[in-house]
């Protein structure tokens, strides 16, 4: 009988989901591509004789008009349209811009170096070059295998060194597995087995193996089958709103409450959220013009082959291997059932519009908990009001990893940025079952499944927020929490208080809190006055700022420069949207924010964007296996005297 009513219960939920809003001529300046204007790009490039039957297109985005003419622009005037593309041919790395009314090519320019995005042709000519070498095979037939029709090969690190083989030319560490038997998971790894291979010159320079180890099956498969029976379902749990969502959506802008935003879905850069605005009696005061995930760095530790040399740059290496930034949510699932679903688009290597259905998804979250309560006269009179948020939420696969990002708005005025991360551990085939063995197989990791060893790894999410707080003239206020000592004879011998200092120059505003080094951060407007006199601010909280554990000469660190701090605070630039650059693909040291900031530019008083390194170090266990659990980390915008009183204060007693 459960399972009957459940079954009917989630039929009526399914029959009344929102449709994904559907595809709709841009109709604000800042709105993502539509499949259309992907085509008037292609046209555009094809017509300008610039591409040829090699051309891989790797990235395409709005270029968006400039600040100013953004905020600017009213409804009903016409914006310009221009796209940006990032293509590959003739294994040089290229950028165009065009305009894409007039079809024509605004600007072409090679990419410095070889520093461009990773594409499928790379891995496809990877994969051919290996299964035709003798000695790999050879490798491959020593572990047992015969059957080479389930056998694939592929890079596995992005290392890059600056060593003479490395310069001018992208070398990878490549490796072998087997697909037999798999199902949900992944295959086999031929780990002991690691090829060194230059794909600029399309040639393998060596071959290490450092022996066969025991076959470990597939990896992580995790059908019923593969897991064994499920538990009993629970009795059904129904969130349904019968009168409509309480947010209005027109095109890509948002209202709900007194928040007001617009958002897109780019393929680099994720749910990209612009126009931030609370509405404030009677007045729309701007908060953020523009936040967005910059960069997401993952570096293993493990000094063996190929691990040494593992790390990524997910979002400036990988957007036309893993199909764009967001990948499809599943409603009822990554989504509630009832929330409305946007869909988004990317591009093909060949260029064509590719349609991500479900790429983002917005919805209204009762979460169990008061906004704000109070009881007197001994608990017998009590006042409570329930707390609702507003979610905006994508999720990113990037290979074995799902990341989920929500924008949280809530109803005290907070933006809160969660970012959770499910998926699979990268495990590495130990020559020993488990730790009782004489190896030292788990020195830079554990054992989370037999003969499987989850590598130590970290990750560090780079948020790029360009604040304006009641306008673009802003300062970041640094509040130090500092102990004072109390005069002799007193009985309270120390407290702490808060000592402010503006950061007028980057140097100022590279900081890092601790926690017995306390600081706050806020931007504020020094020239708008709160209710009390002190000027309107918004506080950065990063509850999440784990800091590098690597060595400053190490030159995987170096690369990723932006995780040296939790936080930076540079003048807004509209090129300056990557924190680890460009181009971080073998990429040499110190690109991004490490070199933008040298100059040591003012900040004081000016537009200015706030960087959040947001981090954690992963120690791999066995309930991570086969799919790890859900891990949630989260930074936050709070107001700070921007609001004369609590702004949720006026909730209505109704849940």
């Amino acid at each position: 009988m459960r399972i009957a009513l459940f079954i009917t219960a989630v039929a009526a939920i399914a029959s009344s989901t929102p449709a994904p809003a559907s595809a709709q001529p841009p109709a604000h300046p800042l709105d993502g591509l539509s499949a259309r204007e992907h085509w008037a790009v292609y046209d555009a490039l094809i017509a300008s004789g610039k591409t040829d039957t090699t051309t891989r297109y790797l990235y395409v985005t709005l270029r968006e008009p400039p600040k100013a003419e953004v905020l600017a622009w009213r409804p009903g005037q016409p914006f310009r349209r221009e796209a940006f593309t990032h293509l590959v041919q003739g294994g040089k790395g290229y950028e165009a811009v065009v305009d894409i009314g007039s079809k024509k090519l605004l600007s072409w320019g090679e990419v410095p170096g070889r520093q461009y995005m990773a594409t499928e042709g790379e891995g496809e000519a990877l994969n051919e070059l290996l299964l035709r070498d003798s000695r790999v095979r050879d490798a491959i037939k020593k572990r047992g295998v015969t059957d080479f029709n389930h056998v694939r090969c592929g890079s596995v690190n992005e290392g890059y060194f600056d060593l003479p083989e490395e310069r001018n030319h992208r070398v990878v560490r490549a490796t072998c597995g087997n697909d037999r038997g798999r199902f949900s998971g992944y295959g086999e790894v031929f780990d002991g087995l690691v090829a060194i291979v230059d794909l600029t010159d399309r040639k393998i320079l060596r071959i290490l193996d450092s022996g066969v180890r025991p076959p470990t099956g597939p990896i992580g498969d995790h059908d019923p089958e593969a897991i064994g029976p499920l538990r009993e379902a629970p009795a059904p749990l129904l969130v349904s709103q019968p009168l409509g969502p309480s947010f209005h959506v027109t095109g890509h802008q948002v209202s709900w409450q007194s928040w007001r935003f617009h958002f897109r879905v780019d393929p680099r850069r994720g749910i990209v959220l612009s126009l931030v605005r609370y509405a404030d009696g009677g007045r729309e005061r701007s908060i953020l013009y523009q936040g967005s995930l910059s960069e997401l760095f993952v570096p293993y530790m493990d000094p063996e082959e190929p691990w040494g040399y593992q790390s990524y740059f997910d979002l400036g290496s990988y957007p036309a291997v893993i199909g764009g930034a967001a990948s499809s949510l599943e409603p009822g699932l990554d989504c509630p059932a009832y929330a409305t679903y946007f869909d988004g688009a990317t591009v093909s290597e060949r260029g064509t519009p590719i349609q991500r259905p479900r790429a983002a998804c917005l919805f209204e979250r009762a979460t169990g908990d008061p906004a704000w309560r109070h009881a007197r006269d001994e608990g017998r009179v009590v006042e409570s009001r329930a707390r609702r948020d507003l979610v905006l939420r994508m999720f990113l696969t990037a290979g074995n990893y799902d990341y989920l990002l929500d924008w949280v708005f809530q109803q005290d005025g907070t933006l809160r940025i969660n970012a959770g991360a499910t998926g699979m551990d990268q495990m590495k085939g130990a020559r020993v079952r488990d730790a009782s063995g004489e190896s030292d197989d788990d020195r830079y990791g554990r054992f989370i499944a037999p003969f499987l060893v989850g590598v130590n790894h970290s990750h560090f999410f780079s948020f790029r927020l360009d604040l304006d707080v009641d306008g673009t003239d802003n300062t970041l206020l640094v509040d130090r929490l500092v102990t004072e000592r109390l005069p002799a004879g007193s009985p309270r011998k120390s407290l702490w208080r808060v000592e402010s200092s503006p950061a007028r120059t980057e140097r100022d505003g590279m900081r890092h809190t601790t926690m017995n080094a306390p600081e706050i951060w806020r931007v504020i407007n020094p020239s708008m006055l709160g209710a009390y006199g002190d000027p309107v601010g918004y506080v950065i909280e990063s509850s999440h700022g784990a800091r590098t554990l690597m060595d400053p000469d190490d030159y995987m660190q170096r690369r990723a420069g932006f995780t040296d701090h939790g936080l930076w605070v540079t003048p807004y630039r509209a090129e300056e949207l990557f924190a680890a650059g460009d181009y971080p693909t073998v990429s040499t040291a110190g690109e991004g924010l490490p070199k933008w900031t040298a100059a040591n530019r003012p900040i004081a008083g000016t537009d200015v964007v706030a960087w959040v390194t947001l981090g954690f170090h992963h120690v791999p266990r066995p309930e991570d296996y086969p799919i790890m659990p859900s891990v949630w980390h989260s930074i936050a915008l709070k107001p700070n005297g921007f609001f004369a009183r609590n702004p949720a204060i006026d909730l209505p007693k109704v849940p």
